[in-house]
């Protein structure tokens, strides 16, 4: 009788286990979301108790870009010719800037959206920052203005009292942009002190390109998901993905503008960019699609995002775990159960970061 050698018998379990293992993963991805568990409907329940304020149905809002007479600057150089620019152009920092700025009206004391935009470019300032006027008083926030250029860049939300207030700019040794500002009266405050942004940024500052994105009735074109170039980008997802803000949540629900949660609104999104995503975040995750990104500080805007929030370790409850797209500058647009809607807030308070997927756009 032929002796078998213990490598070949070691190689043929091994050969076994490896087959068994992916049926397994596979049987895991497909299989059909089980109930949820009595932690999921919990937090679906109880939103009047987290949430501290209502959002108005048609928000205040103001928009000063550098071509505004509610602008100033010294030492600052205009540029008329940007095409991922707000407006006719934007104005750059030399060596004798100065503070920029932004002169807003506040009607009355409550939570205000920020949102910042400036044209992409590399070589603009990593470290300028943003003086917000807090009830408080101001609130200096770092932005890198090297990332996320030709989009509405929430900055956060911040409680303001009524009167002119100023918005200002300085540039942190670097070549920063005074480009354009808005502030948006809809931010939502919870009892844990997390804030959540729920209007369109770009229903209220719209340049021609942004427009472009639209018909008449305000509905996204079938055109929309293309920039002047032609070739998609994640500043376009994010066009699309904030059409869907102020959306009800609805669990275990996809309806566009109706009900959505989670995995739908994704799902939403990617389908006007060629994706056909399935409706879970397990499913999402686990199909064989999309680059898949561990490391937060390779997130770019159109991201993907997923999180344990059940931190079992694994990327498995349809209903415990969560789906988002990154907005940059660490925000994220989701269907949030704790908001009860489709908003934009920091991916900080969800915790259980699991990683991203970058899909391609068409």
């Amino acid at each position: 009788m032929r002796r078998i050698s213990l490598v070949g018998v070691t190689m043929f379990v091994a050969s076994i286990m490896a087959v068994f293992l992916s049926l397994l993963v596979v049987a895991e991805a497909k299989s059909e979301p089980g109930p949820p568990t009595a932690r999921a409907l919990e937090e679906l329940e109880g939103v009047e108790d987290r949430v501290l304020n209502e959002s108005p149905k048609n928000p205040y809002h103001q928009v000063v870009d550098n071509s505004s007479s509610n602008f100033e600057a010294k030492g600052y150089q205009s540029k008329q010719v940007a095409g991922s620019a707000f407006g006719k152009g934007y104005a750059v920092a030399t060596e004798k800037a100065g503070p920029v700025s932004f002169k807003m009206k506040v009607p009355r004391t409550r939570y205000y959206s920020v949102w910042a935009r400036w044209p992409a470019g590399g070589e603009n300032a990593q470290a300028a920052r943003l003086g917000i006027p807090a009830a408080g008083g101001t609130k200096w926030e770092e932005v890198d203005q090297s990332k996320d250029g030709g989009m509405w860049v929430r900055i956060g939300a911040y409680k303001m009292q009524k009167g002119q207030r100023d918005i200002r700019l300085e540039s942190g040794g670097g070549r920063a942009v005074a480009d354009a500002v808005m502030i948006v009266g809809d931010a939502l405050v919870g009892k844990d002190g997390r804030t959540a942004s729920v209007a369109d940024p770009y229903t209220f500052a719209a340049d021609e390109e942004d427009r472009s994105s639209y018909d008449s009735s305000g509905s996204l074109s079938k055109s929309s998901t293309t920039t002047k170039a032609g070739q998609p980008t994640g500043a376009d997802v994010l066009r699309v993905a904030k059409r869907h803000l102020g959306t009800p949540y609805g669990h275990n629900r996809c309806r566009n503008d109706v009900q959505e949660d989670c995995s739908c609104h994704t799902k939403l999104v990617f389908k006007r960019f060629g994706q056909s995503l399935p409706d879970s975040p397990v499913y999402q995750w686990n199909m064989d699609r999309g680059y898949k990104i561990y490391g937060k500080t390779r997130l770019r805007a159109g991201d993907v995002v997923f999180h344990d929030l059940d931190r079992d370790g694994r990327l498995r409850s349809h209903f415990a775990d969560h789906v988002s797209i990154w907005a940059g500058r660490g925000n994220i647009i989701h269907a949030s159960t704790y908001f009860g809607r489709v908003v934009v807030s920091e991916e900080r308070y969800l915790g259980g970061y699991w990683g991203a997927k970058r899909f391609a756009l068409r």
